[in-house]
């Protein structure tokens, strides 16, 4: 909606951002007040050459502190440049070694819940908000006691994974078991409590999220994968995937899209790019194509051999029967 002057009902209003102030550009009625809610951060040189900032860092979920707290640096000079004496070096020694020793417990096992989350996050190549969310439910768990008989690297890894499904990241718990060395059951169970404990509800997620993963796998064509994305469409349409993994749904789409393009790839390939085991992926394409009356024809022996094909927005690179 629009801003009206309440004198002469015009809509022609000017933001003057320097005065900090919205005028009517008909009859000149100051008609509100501009807010700048962004943040202050002036710097300066002093006559020393360092900078001086009037800000801090931003807040951030990733830091055990939030950011708020004050930390003692190691620099070698005081505030106004001048080199400070060896004793008074000492002492700030002792006093970051006090203060690290005298914090909280739950600033002590957040530094080492970050610590893991940010490798997990660098890993996977998750976003910050991903990141940012699996930290404030680890936050949550640790507030309310969850954590205690519980390891620390199986929790974050949950939290992970939750926040993974919150912002429909393609991610199955198999890629957190090799990453966090933390067997799939123990992820599983901490994931539980935190649905149970914090009333977390993960998102659905979808297979066609998985799609592109799978196709990058695979390496296929685009035109593949807009085959198989249609074929999850009408899968979906069909509710043929209730109560099945999402990513053996999106493997049996791929296998399927392959056979129709003629891009073919063996079921042992598909298998092992999704994860899952040959039998599963036999009985989800099989499903699928005996609801949406797709003809397979799988083919053995040497006409099952994988065929590559070159996309056409990578017109340089050769195909692998060309190397």
């Amino acid at each position: 909606m629009r801003e009206t002057c309440s004198d002469c009902g015009s809509t022609k209003i000017i933001e003057r951002y320097r005065e900090g102030t919205m005028v009517c550009g008909d009859c000149g009625l100051v008609i509100d007040t501009i807010i700048d809610t962004s943040s202050e951060i002036r710097s300066s040189v002093s006559s020393s050459g360092n900078i001086i900032e009037r800000t801090g860092s931003p807040i951030s979920n990733l830091r055990p502190d939030m950011g708020f707290s004050t930390e003692i640096g190691n620099q070698s000079r005081d505030a106004y440049g001048t080199r400070i004496s060896a004793l008074t070096r000492e002492r700030m020694r002792r006093l970051r070694w006090l203060n690290s020793r005298t914090s909280k417990s739950e600033i002590r096992n957040l530094r080492v819940a970050l610590r893991e989350l940010k490798r997990l996050a660098a890993a996977l190549q998750l976003s910050q908000d991903t990141a940012s969310t699996a930290s404030m439910y680890y936050r949550k768990a640790l507030k309310a006691k969850l954590i205690r008989g519980r390891s620390i690297n199986s929790m974050i890894a949950a939290a992970v994974y939750l926040a993974a499904r919150k912002h429909n990241f393609a991610i199955v718990i198999k890629d957190l078991e090799e990453v966090s060395t933390v067997p799939k059951k123990i992820i599983a169970r901490c994931m539980r409590v935190y649905m149970q404990e914090l009333k977390i509800k993960p998102e659905p997620t979808n297979p066609e999220m998985m799609v592109s993963r799978l196709a990058s796998k695979l390496e296929l064509t685009p035109a593949t994968q807009k085959e198989a994305l249609k074929i999850l469409r009408q899968t979906r349409n069909r509710r043929l995937d209730m109560g099945k993994s999402p990513m053996s749904i999106a493997a049996a789409a791929i296998y399927l899209a392959c056979l129709r393009t003629g891009e073919r790839r063996t079921q042992q390939m598909v298998s092992q790019a999704a994860m899952t085991t040959p039998v599963t992926l036999r009985n989800r394409y099989r499903e699928i194509s005996q609801a949406l009356t797709i003809d397979v024809e799988v083919k053995r022996g040497a006409a099952a051999t994988p065929v590559y094909f070159k996309s056409p927005y990578d017109r340089d690179v050769p195909t692998r029967k060309e190397k």
